[in-house]
């Protein structure tokens, strides 16, 4: 419960140190091990979009709403600094509209200072668009079925990691799970 004034409020239980405690270590599993699907811990409200950036926003980072998610009073409980994509430290977008933005893919000296995207998606467990993703986290090669992913985005992923180690990372995050991409992993569509 958050006090407003002489009123309580009731928030999701995503807002509590112990579920982003366990959210973060799900998003650690989902980038150390590519395209395998990570449940992320039930909050009520089972939105895993939410989730992850209530583990991730703090007033030291910034975030681009691209696609208009978030109303006004998350951005308030989210606490991150709005930027435009082509500045943000995180980007939120839809996955099924192709990508228009250009976000920081960081610098030779600082590749670390790229966006991590976080894309919505309908499903990370089945749907029509088939992958094939290889490299450091996957034992040979893992397929993986997506509902909601424009294809425009992987050929775009393409070039945005196209100079290593420069290039963003993805979340692809659907109502309840997510999969890492980091940008060391390879993608095909099958």
């Amino acid at each position: 419960m958050l006090m407003q004034g002489a009123t309580m409020i009731e928030l999701d239980a995503i807002w509590t140190p112990a579920l982003q405690q366990q959210c973060y270590r799900s998003l650690l599993q989902a980038m150390s091990y590519p395209g395998q699907v990570q449940r992320l811990p039930a909050s009520g409200s089972e939105n895993a979009t939410l989730a992850i950036l209530a583990t991730l926003m703090d007033a030291e980072v910034s975030l681009s709403d691209h696609d208009c998610l978030l109303d006004q009073d998350t951005w308030l409980l989210l606490q991150a600094q709005k930027s435009s994509s082509d500045q943000a430290d995180f980007i939120l977008c839809r996955g099924d509209l192709a990508p228009a933005l250009n976000p920081r893919l960081g610098t030779l000296s600082s590749p670390e200072r790229s966006a991590t995207l976080i894309v919505r998606v309908a499903s990370v467990n089945d749907g029509n668009l088939k992958l094939k993703m290889a490299g450091p986290g996957i034992k040979g090669v893992l397929q993986r079925d997506l509902e909601g992913l424009d294809p425009a985005w992987l050929s775009q992923r393409q070039q945005w990691i196209s100079a290593f180690p420069l290039g963003v990372d993805m979340l692809l995050v659907d109502q309840s799970s997510v999969v890492g991409i980091p940008r060391t992993t390879q993608v095909e569509v099958c």
